[in-house]
């Protein structure tokens, strides 16, 4: 069974995965995004379960699943999510839900529950949602379903809803329940979990969504059924009343709090066109400058809008100050934090966009005298210790949180504008922000005795006389553990033969663990065996054997044709024969370890403060459970990476512009121009590909054999993905470059400006990639910003100079 676990929290994915295996599941895989998900799948061949965080990143938990349907159809998939899915729902048809934090034992029953239903039909329960376009500058991210039935139940947490984008439909009346076309297919046979001893099967937690077909609670496999049955009925009934509780008392107090988005006086900005946005009104003001609300016409969405002050603009060091943090918090990633954009100028206008959700900051709300109770102010604090703490695991710099930047959206969802900086005006240590959180929240409340009493008056005073939690993960979980506990109301009414079956039940638990576990202990013993005898044999010492690849061609000067026939005088210069690859490029992050401070002596001038040079997916995650190997190790002890070879001679990957800069400036080199790798790529007669005119796929690593399915891949040029840099050596140029057809594309030292973003200026990308069918060495890419990266993107280095000769 192909079992995988889709949660950007991998600590919470990996204890739920725990559980599982502990529980007589088969090992789960974990993903922490789409992509990673995507590429499981693909090497798996598919995936039976689906267990999926809901509110994703840059497309939703709804979105990639109706486009994983297409390939993959007998999936079943139960959402998860502490935020509330009702704009969601329409598209949740035939999936299960369970409200974070949550169990195994929850989301157990939520999983069997599934395989008392038939299978998913993409064509006619879910409407396809296309997959996002990948933009240069902007964080792409999916749009927002604009209807939101009023007959969807929320999950029992006191949820927040997700804004519309767009101008909002009308919702379904609650009495007209939308009818959908339940397909005539006959229930296929699904293998059911493998799960070896009777377990009680809990209520399903999914919701019910309009148009869905309801099935009724899954029985108990085991015998006795009436005793059973009554149990879980009446858990069923505790969990709906705790949930119709919960949601009672939001609704009552977003209706009171009666969210509406401020406008201020317009300006001289209000009704004006800047690049593709319509500025509507203006919102606020932030630090630097202006905030609107606009419509960017080519997406056909509203945003918000923060533009630059004219008066800070006329100085260039602001100008860069503002573009570097938009870049900054485009680097965040988190469903309560606004997404941003893209970035950009017009007429002399510096601007960043971002996600739009209409609020009310809760210095607005205590201004106009609307104070949150108790059941919001909880909310607030766990979605803001729970955005910080992410701040703080990802080494995010921000400014210090204030009360203009706690939003409350519509059904009185909490969010946090996104205050990540380069270099914050006013940083925080964690114990201060924490005072400053407790301080802005006791100053937003109703007093003590006014609403309902969650203990969170309390925990605010316990911070502010230095008694309460030190940390952002301790505050959340204190957080978390104020939220209503509902008891049955009516477990006094559950006879002796009730409590009789539970306690077989939990017996037949311990019973089925203890037996797990000495199978267990006598399979690892087995296993350990195999795997040290296959490991000695097959595998050990993979990654001996790293080549030097230190030297540089020299390309003459002269005239060369340049992409659709310009001519191009060039001095003479030097540029590596091979891409720089991981072995090459550990020795820079080893240089760096050893020698703290150093990183400043090649940092470029416009790099972000503080920034690491390490690639993404290279380190090893050691905060996991156990640790999960980075690329880096992969290529040393197993010679394998993501389903396809990979070793110190590949060439190195998932590094920014600023990472590829100071290496080749550690090298005394620098990044070659455009027209430097052009010509490098195609010599001076004008020719199309490295070796010529003539088509020839098998001469070069591109995406032409790339396939989904792990068993296929690589039946043109041989490799799946990465090959070694000097593995395919009819990838050459007239002056002998290896490597620039394919393999990676490359960094170079050019900057143009992005046609998508209104001005932007990133940096030229050269060459094909084992991902990309064009291998053309005319191939030309605007894709990425300077602080982006990609896992099939390297360099080489370049210089006016001989290499020295060693």
């Amino acid at each position: 069974m192909r079992f995988l676990i889709l949660d950007p929290d991998l600590s919470a994915a990996s204890q739920l995965s725990d559980w599982f295996v502990a529980n007589g599941w088969p090992q789960p895989g974990i993903a922490g995004s789409t992509h990673e998900a995507e590429q499981w799948m693909a090497e798996k061949g598919g995936c039976d379960i689906l267990v999926a965080e809901a509110w994703l990143q840059p497309e939703d938990g709804p979105a990639f699943r109706s486009r994983m349907l297409a390939a993959y159809p007998k999936m079943r998939v139960v959402f998860l999510s502490a935020l509330d899915v009702s704009g969601l729902a329409p598209r949740m048809a035939g999936c299960g839900f369970v409200a974070k934090p949550a169990s195994g034992e929850d989301v157990d029953a939520a999983i069997r529950a599934l395989f008392e239903q038939p299978a998913p039909q993409p064509a006619a329960t879910v409407a396809a949602s296309p997959r996002p376009v990948a933009v240069a500058t902007p964080r792409a991210v999916a749009a927002t379903p604009t209807a939101t039935p009023t007959a969807v139940p929320k999950p029992a947490v006191a949820a927040v809803a997700k804004p519309a984008v767009a101008t909002p439909a009308v919702a379904t009346p609650a009495a007209a329940k939308p009818a959908v076309a339940k397909p005539a297919v006959a229930t296929p046979a699904v293998a059911k979990p493998a799960v070896a001893a009777p377990v009680a099967a809990k209520p399903s937690a999914a919701p019910k969504v309009a148009g869905a077909p309801q099935a009724a609670a899954p029985a108990v496999r085991a015998s006795g059924g009436s005793p059973k049955v009554a149990v879980a009925s009446s858990a069923a009934a505790v969990q709906k009343a705790a949930s119709t509780s919960s949601r009672i008392a939001v609704r009552s107090q977003a209706a009171a709090l009666q969210v509406k988005e401020t406008e201020l006086p317009p300006d001289e900005l209000v009704g004006r066109v800047v690049g593709q946005y319509k500025i509507e009104a203006k919102i606020g003001e932030g630090r630097m400058g202006p905030i609107y609300r606009a419509n960017q016409a080519n997406m056909a969405r509203l945003v918000r809008f923060y533009v630059l002050d004219p008066k800070l603009a006329a100085d260039a060091a602001n100008v860069e100050r503002f573009v570097a943090n938009a870049s900054a918090k485009a680097n965040v990633n988190h469903p309560s934090v606004f997404a941003i954009y893209e970035a950009g100028e017009s007429d002399g206008i510096y601007y960043y966009s971002c996600e739009y959700d209409p609020s009310s900051s809760l210095e607005q709300l205590r201004e106009a005298g609307k104070l949150l109770d108790e059941t919001i102010a909880l909310q607030v604090l766990k979605v803001t210790s729970d955005v910080l703490g992410n701040f703080a695991t990802s080494g995010v710099k921000h400014e210090m949180i204030t009360a203009r930047a706690l939003l409350i959206g519509h059904h009185a969802r909490p969010r946090v504008a996104n205050i990540a900086a380069v270099d914050p005006q006013e940083p925080g240590e964690t114990a201060t922000e924490i005072n400053r959180l407790a301080d802005i929240l006791k100053s937003c409340m109703q007093p003590v005795g006014q609403g309902p009493q969650l203990g969170v008056h309390a925990l605010l005073e316990q911070i502010l006389v230095g008694e309460g939690p030190a940390s952002w993960p301790a505050l959340h979980q204190s957080a978390v553990a104020l939220e209503p506990k509902v008891a049955p109301q009516d477990a006094y009414k559950l006879e002796a033969q009730d409590r009789a079956a539970i306690r077989m039940i939990e017996e037949a638990k311990k019973r089925q663990k203890r037996n797990m576990l000495i199978s267990m202990a006598v399979s690892l013993c087995l296993l350990a065996t195999a795997l040290t005898v296959a490991y000695f044999t097959l595998f050990a010492n993979k990654g001996a054997g790293k080549k030097n690849f230190s030297r540089m061609i020299e390309i003459p000067a002269g005239e060369f044709t340049y992409q659709d026939g310009t001519k191009v005088n060039l001095p003479t210069f030097y540029i590596d024969e091979y891409e720089v690859t991981i072995g090459q490029y550990a020795e820079f992050l080893d240089f760096l370890e050893k020698n703290p401070g150093a990183e400043a002596q090649f940092a470029h001038p416009k790099q972000p403060k503080g920034k690491s040079h390490v690639p993404q997916e290279w380190a090893d995650m050691k905060d996991l459970n156990p640790p999960m190997p980075g690329y880096y190790t992969r290529a040393i002890k197993w010679g394998k990476y993501q389903g396809a070879p990979l070793d110190l001679n590949s060439p190195v990957f998932g590094l920014d512009w600023f990472d590829a800069y100071a290496y080749a400036k550690w090298k005394g080199r620098r990044l070659p121009t455009e027209q430097e790798w052009e010509k490098a790529a195609r010599g001076t007669d004008g020719r199309k590909y490295a070796w010529g005119n003539e088509e020839e796929p098998k001469r070069t690593n591109s995406g032409r054999d790339l396939d989904p399915n792990p068993k296929k891949g690589g039946e043109i040029d041989g490799w799946k993905r990465w090959s070694p840099v000097d593995a395919v050596k009819s990838d050459k140029s007239p002056f002998g470059v290896i490597g620039m057809g394919g393999n990676v594309s490359e960094w170079t030292a050019t900057y143009d400006t992005d046609p998508q973003s209104g001005g932007f200026q990133i940096p030229v990308i050269r060459g094909g990639n084992w991902r990309n069918p064009d291998f053309t060495v005319t191939r030309r890419v605007l894709l990425l910003t300077d602080i982006q990266s990609d896992n099939a993107l390297g360099f080489r280095t370049a210089s006016d100079t001989p290499p020295d000769k060693k």
